[in-house]
């Protein structure tokens, strides 16, 4: 069995190591780095899954107990750290919101959608399908909805939500489950070249992803306040997992299910959260400090969850 985790695990750290590699020597920069992640992004992620709910009933994305278990972890850890952060660690509401918003914000389309797809195949990207099509509309709406309001609190919600809205509409990664669902519910054949096509582009995804990954780590320095980071790390890559199994098994949901919920769950933080942090001006550094600790610890807790799952 561990041979077999091994031969399995060992290509994905392979990868993220090759990337480290390629950018320490300067054989990839940060323009190579920039454009290779916008194509993975406009092209491979939304390719991958297109194919995967395109070739599924809707009512199988549609898991309402998987929604519960995944988002009813995300709440609780989102108001675990933000409490503590506020009370304990003395940041203002802003501040304790992003980076409440970085300790649940899983990197699932860089980092899930490989791990998941070489770990469970076909049936685990239809539950990591499941988690994603609501992960980015119901995530960054409800945390720009509560940093406006934090900081302006006679604004209107209702334009901010549309604003949010309308960006999440062009989002490739949300048109290409749109279309999946469609096509899935409409039982159109899709041509034989184009299945091709897609198919080409979902093998390509997994190897360029992960060598981004290693890639982008290089470089990265640990800054600002180290203890909040390791705060919010700690709590997204064990706190997140550990409840998702917890209510997931009282759900009863099967392990064939679940494990690929927990391994989402235990994902470090996506850019979206240093692009957060940005855009409002607040815990910048504390926010990529959390991303590259969580992403250092990831290297462990993976590891050990993908074991324990896979050979339960």
């Amino acid at each position: 069995m561990l041979l077999n985790l091994i031969d399995q695990l060992g290509p994905i750290f392979l990868l993220v190591a090759a990337g480290f590699a390629l950018a320490k020597i300067g054989l990839i920069g940060a323009t190579a780095i920039d454009g290779l992640t916008k194509m993975t992004f406009w092209t491979l992620i939304p390719a991958t899954l297109f194919l995967t709910i395109s070739a599924n009933r809707v009512s199988e994305l549609f898991n309402l107990s998987i929604w519960i278990a995944y988002y009813g972890a995300v709440v609780i850890t989102a108001i675990s750290v933000f409490v503590l952060l506020k009370t304990g660690r003395k940041n203002s509401t802003p501040e304790a919101i992003v980076l409440a918003f970085g300790a649940i914000f899983s990197n699932i389309g860089m980092l899930g959608i490989p791990i998941v797809d070489i770990l469970f195949g076909h049936e685990g990207l239809l539950v990591l399908a499941t988690i994603l099509c609501i992960h980015a509309v119901s995530l960054l709406t409800s945390t720009i909805l509560l940093l406006e309001w934090s900081r302006n609190r006679t604004g209107n919600p209702a334009a901010v939500l549309g604003k949010t809205l309308r960006a999440q509409i062009c989002n490739p990664i949300i048109i290409a489950i749109i279309c999946g669902i469609i096509v899935a519910a409409s039982g159109v054949v899709i041509p034989t070249v184009a299945m091709t096509f897609f198919g080409m582009l979902k093998a390509a995804m997994p190897p360029i992803a992960l060598m981004l990954i290693g890639a982008g780590i290089y470089g990265q320095k640990l800054r600002g306040n180290l203890r909040t980071s390791i705060t919010g790390a700690i709590a997204k890559v064990c706190l997140m997992p550990g409840l998702v199994f917890m209510i997931g098994t009282a759900l009863h949901l099967p392990l064939l299910t679940l494990a690929p919920a927990i391994m989402i769950a235990a994902l470090p933080p996506g850019v979206n959260s240093v692009l957060m942090a940005s855009s409002y001006d607040t815990a910048r550094e504390r926010t990529a400090t959390t991303m590259l600790v969580a992403t250092l610890l990831s290297v462990v807790i993976l590891p050990v969850l993908a074991f324990t799952l896979t050979f339960e």
